[in-house]
């Protein structure tokens, strides 16, 4: 689903922000399926593809349920993106997908993730 397009949401901007500036913290705020776990595990794949190892990395969820879906989600856009695809939920940041550099780091930490 690589190609595929979908219409500007009112707040891409804040996504792309939350998912691309790791210099700052967010606080995420929203409703049932809005993203919130997309906009999560893609600012944790992207501290992952700037270097910073797994174990340096702390998520908080409320329930087991949706620490689950974090790490599949986690899980899912690693593997994607290593193999140079990027997942329609992060193309707000990654609208030309990961440099080498970064994509090198993605490499190390998958094989950490997937263990």
């Amino acid at each position: 689903m690589m190609g595929q397009m979908r219409a500007p949401l009112a707040d891409d901007a804040a996504r792309r922000a939350a998912v691309a500036d790791i210099t700052h913290s967010f606080l995420v705020e929203a409703g049932a399926g809005s993203g919130k776990t997309a906009v999560l595990a893609g600012r944790i794949v992207m501290l992952l593809a700037g270097g910073v190892h797994p174990r340096h990395i702390a998520a908080v969820t409320f329930t087991e349920l949706a620490a689950s879906e974090l790490v599949m989600r986690i899980r899912t856009f690693v593997d994607r993106l290593c193999r140079g695809d990027v997942p329609a939920e992060l193309r707000i940041a990654l609208p030309q997908g990961l440099d080498p550099a970064r994509q090198a780091a993605l490499v190390a930490a998958g094989g950490i993730l997937m263990t």
